[in-house]
């Protein structure tokens, strides 16, 4: 994805426009411990396009730079989502194009995390854990909260 050569300040969004993707717009704010990166429609409002269909948060501490790097690379004609995140904080996209070989397009469990590499921070991931049961895949033990 192309992004904007000069980022601008959305007053709605209380963030940083970072690229615009056919009638919508890439927004990254500060967001908690986080940094959310939001899409939002580039227009007037309508029932269709109200709210925030899809987010990604990522960690506060690697800065704004990995939201833009991670966007850079990002294909969202054939990638369903942008790699780098640590929480899927709306629905999960597909891509109107998405080939089922990229990397990006790997089966996710609910959580956002990539169902093959069990790497679900969540302790108990009945997506993960079935899907890795019906493939005969190792289940990690859990962890255990101190």
């Amino acid at each position: 994805m192309e992004l904007l050569a000069t980022p601008e300040w959305d007053e709605q969004w209380q963030g940083e426009v970072v690229a615009r993707h056919e009638g919508w717009r890439y927004v990254w704010l500060w967001y908690g411990w986080n940094i959310r990166l939001v899409v939002v429609w580039d227009g007037p409002p309508t029932p269709e396009t109200w709210g925030v269909p899809y987010a990604w948060c990522y960690e506060r501490k690697d800065g704004p730079e990995a939201v833009c790097a991670a966007l850079r690379a990002w294909d969202p004609d054939t990638q369903d989502e942008p790699l780098g995140y640590k929480k899927r904080a709306a629905d999960a996209r597909l891509a109107p194009s998405r080939d089922p070989e990229d990397p990006y397009n790997r089966p996710r469990c609910e959580h956002g995390s990539y169902m093959d590499d069990d790497d679900c921070r969540t302790d108990v991931c009945h997506t993960t854990l079935g899907y890795r049961r019906a493939r005969g895949l190792e289940l990690r033990p859990f962890k255990v909260s101190q």
